[in-house]
């Protein structure tokens, strides 16, 4: 008999934050954990994927996923900020800082309409 893999309800979610190919973005396992603490959840020093998965799950439970998703986006804007000025700074970055803004903006758009669907 074969088991399935339990799923969480934010694995599609949590595989776009954890890819820059998609996110344009990186989030590393101290970002994840000072998402964790903006929204009062402190979270142990794990893998990225166990971190993000734990702090979806934990916010789910304390009914803080609206707080979760509006940290997730102040923390995608940061970044955006960071890039922006990057590609300013340097101006032969700003083909490949575009498409990173690009797919950020995108993310956080992907990140609204989960919040909007809650």
């Amino acid at each position: 008999m074969k088991q399935k893999n339990q799923t969480s309800p934010y694995e599609s979610l949590e595989k776009q934050l954890l890819s820059l190919f998609f996110s344009g973005i990186y989030i590393s396992s101290h970002d994840i954990r000072q998402l964790g603490v903006k929204i009062g959840i402190e979270l142990p020093v794990k893998d990225r994927n166990i971190l993000l998965s734990r702090l979806f799950g934990d916010a789910n439970k304390e009914n803080k996923n609206i707080e979760l998703y509006a940290a997730i986006s102040d923390f995608i804007k940061s970044r955006a900020r960071e890039y922006t000025a990057l590609g300013n700074n340097y101006p032969h970055t700003k083909p490949l800082v575009s498409k990173w803004l690009q797919k950020a903006k995108s993310t956080d758009l992907l990140i609204k309409r989960e919040m909007n669907n809650l």
